[in-house]
């Protein structure tokens, strides 16, 4: 999974933005930082970073409004009603990323304005949280990391209501990447995953989650949203003789997927969906 501009409860990423991004196409965010960038959001005038385990607010140049640090590792995130929502993957970094028993599906809620934590949304679903967003109609995504259960070609993902309550959980085949599903976008009627496979790899779902095309060498799993023909990216690489310290930026690139250039090599016919 997400976080666009809108005017409307559910963002979306064909909502025109109320001013521009930078000409340079390159936007950096201050500092150096112990975790590396998990997504970024574009609301508006404003940019928010989920940078593990400090989510921070800028303007569009990358000058910082507000920071928040936490306790757990936050990553995929979007934005609906004036609040930022975001995956919470609780304990990621001490179970050596391993989903355990005890393991939740967790969204967290901020003000999206402060930065200050409003309410914690628990699922009794034994999953790792990776990515999130919403739908048009206000129920939502969580991609999740590979759970045990699951082939080495697999990943899942859970479509959940607006009270966070499961409604069908979804298991995706033949996709043999790292970890599981890094982010999740929502753009018009269509769905994109991205996930860890070489430079990057996308999925594309229609609404009904059947899968329509796949992108080689995409990369989207640091963040990505749309604007106009282009995308913007998020990227961290890790400081020379600081190896556990990351700089973040978001990159412009021209849109993989632009409207009307039909479909690439995908089955369009494919379910994905099964309880």
């Amino acid at each position: 999974m997400k976080c666009l501009s809108a005017v409307v409860a559910v963002a979306s990423a064909a909502t025109m933005f109320a001013a521009e991004m930078p000409a340079s196409g390159h936007v950096d965010l201050p500092g150096e930082h112990t975790g590396h960038l998990q997504e970024v959001c574009r609301h508006g005038d404003n940019l928010y970073w989920m940078q593990t385990k400090v989510i921070y607010k800028t303007d569009l140049t990358g000058r910082v409004l507000a920071k928040r640090e936490l306790e757990d590792h936050h990553a995929g995130a979007d934005i609906r009603d004036g609040k930022l929502y975001v995956a919470v993957c609780r304990m990621q970094n001490k179970t050596g990323g391993k989903t355990l028993p005890n393991s939740r599906v967790q969204v967290s809620e901020f003000d999206l304005d402060t930065l200050e934590p409003l309410e914690q949304h628990v699922t009794d679903i034994n999953d790792r949280s990776g990515s999130f967003c919403f739908l048009e109609d206000g129920t939502c995504l969580v991609g999740c990391l590979r759970h045990p259960e699951l082939k080495p070609d697999q990943v899942r993902f859970h479509h959940l209501d607006k009270n966070f309550k499961l409604i069908k959980s979804y298991v995706l085949d033949n996709v043999t990447v790292r970890l599981g599903i890094e982010i999740i976008k929502r753009r018009g009627d269509f769905i994109y995953l991205f996930l860890y496979k070489g430079k990057g790899l996308c999925i594309k779902l229609d609404r009904n989650f059947h899968e329509v095309d796949r992108f080689e060498s995409c990369p989207g799993n640091m963040g990505i949203f749309w604007d106009g023909a282009y995308v913007w990216r998020g990227v961290s690489h890790r400081v020379k003789e600081k190896q556990k310290l990351f700089t973040s930026a978001l990159e412009r690139a021209p849109d993989f997927d632009p409207p009307g250039a039909g479909k690439g090599k995908a089955d369009n016919g494919k379910t994905l969906g099964r309880p």
